[in-house]
């Protein structure tokens, strides 16, 4: 029953295995002996199994409820060692899912994603105050009631200095791109439900955007392509978190075309879901519908 393991195996895919001459399936694949029928009831899906085996190596025992909550979040096992070591694991779970806004176990695409981008988000602000010299046993610091600006006040913490002075002299060298955002807005902007994109504010905020992503929009390349009109980058964001950043687009500025779109870590986040809400919003954009929807929301707010 075991059918996503023996998948991956059939493909070559051999670094899930801990003991290749095991006669039992926990001790050739690292996990708790206890472990192997939840595994099979999951068609031995691999994210669980990497949680099971995460479990082992820690020397923890979590039930079986707090093994799939995890492996929704994505987490490694250096981002869930740090964080225990200042709460339980079902209090990182529970936080995760406060922070997110939605459940586990919803097998939805758009919350699923939402559960590890805020994992991810609340790690990565833990891991910096630790780096910082907080006390993460202080649950002010643990608990920050925005997340997403707690994380953006931790990035700009991190060596502040030479940030400050970076985001100057991006200022400074490329003015054009907060001389031409509202110009590009009215072209660009689009919002639904769920999700809204927009043009870059300044060269600022395109630094700070592959800063806290950790990817390389900031740098010198992308900045001029917008400064000069070549190609725009723009910030596609949750609607409900509309400064917290998400996934990064680059658009073509003559002939209509995403030429490469990434979030945290150069990753592709709900990758088909994501890739569509994208192609719905290009196809606006050439047939002029945008253009349009903008019209209307004006009127409306007039």
């Amino acid at each position: 029953g075991l059918d996503h393991v023996a998948e991956k195996l059939v493909k070559c895919y051999y670094g899930m295995i801990a003991d290749q001459n095991a006669r039992r399936p926990d001790h050739f694949l690292g996990i708790r002996k206890e472990r192997v029928k939840q595994l099979i009831r999951k068609k031995g899906d691999i994210q669980l199994l990497e949680v099971m085996q995460m479990e082992k190596r820690q020397g923890q025992n979590w039930t079986d409820e707090q093994i799939e909550h995890l492996a929704e979040t994505h987490l490694s096992g250096v981002q869930v060692e740090m964080a225990t070591r200042y709460m339980t694991l079902q209090k990182l779970l529970n936080r995760i899912e406060k922070y997110a806004g939605c459940g586990y176990g919803t097998e939805c695409g758009n919350a699923s994603e939402r559960i590890r981008h805020t994992a991810t988000t609340y790690t990565d602000y833990l891991s910096m105050r630790l780096s910082l010299g907080y006390d993460l046993n202080n649950t002010v610091y643990q608990q920050p009631r925005d997340l997403g600006e707690a994380h953006t006040r931790m990035v700009l913490e991190t060596n502040k200095e030479e940030m400050d002075k970076h985001l100057k002299q991006a200022a400074e060298k490329y003015p054009e791109i907060r001389r031409t955002y509202r110009s590009l807005r009215n072209k660009y902007f689009y919002e639904d439900d769920s999700y809204l994109i927009r043009p870059a504010r300044s060269a600022e905020e395109i630094v700070m955007e592959g800063r806290m992503l950790h990817h390389c929009v900031g740098g010198e390349t992308y900045l001029s392509k917008h400064n000069t009109g070549k190609t725009y980058i723009l910030m596609l964001r949750y609607k409900t978190e509309p400064d917290v950043p998400y996934i990064t687009v680059e658009i073509d500025a003559r002939n209509p075309r995403i030429i490469q779109w990434y979030g945290n870590k150069d990753g592709k986040p709900d990758k088909e879901n994501m890739q569509a809400w994208l192609d719905t919003w290009l196809m606006k954009l050439k047939t002029g519908m945008l253009a349009e929807t903008i019209q209307t929301v004006a009127i409306e707010i007039a």
